[in-house]
């Protein structure tokens, strides 16, 4: 099921730099507390049974109270595998769009919680047979918790909008990373309008877009049994040091950690 990833963390001190997923992305606190983040909405507490709902390329970032742990579930459900269920069943879910276009929420449901529990340990469990899992998320999502969802639009910004695609494009399509200046260059404007463009649009610098590109580019490659050693210099970072230190801190994981997960899911 290479269109759903979903992991666990128990007791976790971790913290996570302001980062975004092409997925939408459901977190469940299972113990402790934290705040979540956005530049698309107001910080708000999180509990145990509170559900995060992340649209795709929401920036945020969720990370527990100083000096204290908690433990999570977090799935992550391709965009474009969901909008075709959302095509299948005749609603209007998500579409896979690039930008930001729905709010982030927090939902305090035990009966959601408990739901999205019972789905996210089927998907889990070694033992269940793979059309049964996917059976689980369809039936789990269309029925079980987008129903209860509140999706609200947000307002589409006008500001340069036009030259956004391009300078995402642009970046990547590029191996390394782009200076403030060569974006600027390419669409002819300065490069205080390149910043507030992707701040307003991704609520992400132009070099923290570019950071979180290529760790989703590295996740990919890991995915599919990329040498770790060679990642580094092929995604443009200066050295395997800095290409870990960053990798951990949008992950929470190493790259061999996150590879050798993927690699025992798959003997499984």
């Amino acid at each position: 099921m290479p269109y759903v990833e979903t992991r666990r963390a128990c007791q976790s001190r971790i913290c996570y730099k302001a980062h975004s997923h092409p997925t939408l992305s459901i977190g469940a606190v299972d113990a402790g507390q934290s705040h979540f983040y956005s530049a698309f909405t107001d910080e708000v507490s999180i509990q145990q049974g509170s559900l995060v709902v992340i649209p795709a390329h929401i920036e945020h970032s969720c990370n527990p109270l100083p000096e204290q742990h908690w433990s999570y579930q977090m799935l992550h459900i391709d965009a474009s595998w969901l909008e075709q269920l959302s095509i299948e069943a005749h609603t209007s879910l998500l579409e896979s769009i690039e930008i930001p276009q729905l709010r982030p929420f927090v939902l305090n449901d035990k009966t959601r919680y408990d739901a999205f529990c019972r789905m996210n340990q089927t998907l889990f469990d070694s033992n269940t047979l793979i059309v049964e899992k996917e059976h689980a998320l369809i039936v789990g999502l269309t029925q079980l918790l987008f129903p209860y969802f509140d999706w609200q639009q947000l307002p589409q910004q006008t500001y340069f909008q036009k030259h956004l695609k391009i300078l995402m494009e642009f970046c990547q399509q590029a191996q390394g990373f782009l200076s403030l200046q060569q974006l600027a260059e390419r669409i002819g404007v300065s490069r205080y309008v390149v910043i507030r463009l992707f701040k307003a649009h991704l609520g992400l610098t132009p070099h923290l877009y570019q950071l979180n590109l290529k760790i989703h580019q590295a996740r990919q490659h890991l995915k599919q049994g990329a040498p770790i050693s060679y990642l580094a210099t092929d995604l443009g970072f200066s050295d395997q040091s800095h290409f870990h230190k960053v990798f951990k801190a949008h992950t929470g994981v190493t790259p061999r950690q996150y590879q050798h997960g993927f690699s025992r899911t798959f003997i499984q």
